[in-house]
């Protein structure tokens, strides 16, 4: 995304082979980014915590991936977020998303869809 980088407002690489930890995946997103979709790939290990700050997000999509470890706090990263679809994260082994879901959830005055289904969170 380099020459993009600081005007790319939407990606989607949704139904690829991207086969990357979610770190290296965070690393590479443009502070910019408004949408960003990566459904049905390989994306798999721990979201970085804390996470990155993406202050423009509104649209986050990574369904069916392979990602585990704790729910991050996604009030901090992204406060103007509308949608959130971290779903289906029980793909392999790997168990999904585990733990809490953080009542900071409720500091997201944006958010319109939240949707955590098909992993092994805990409690709310």
């Amino acid at each position: 995304f380099n020459p993009a980088y600081e005007t790319l407002r939407a990606v989607d690489l949704s139904n690829n082979q991207i086969d990357q930890d979610v770190s290296e995946v965070f690393h590479n997103i443009p502070p910019s980014l408004e949408q960003l979709i990566l459904s049905n790939n390989n994306i798999r290990g721990s979201f970085p915590s804390p996470l990155p700050t993406f202050e423009d997000m509104r649209h986050f999509n990574m369904t069916n991936n392979n990602i585990n470890g704790p729910l991050p706090d996604f009030s901090r990263a992204t406060p103007r977020i509308r949608e959130l679809d971290i779903s289906n994260q029980r793909q392999t082994e790997s168990g999904g998303l585990t733990g809490k879901i953080s009542p900071d959830f409720s500091r997201l005055d944006d958010l319109l869809v939240l949707n955590l289904a098909t992993n092994n969170l805990t409690s709310f």
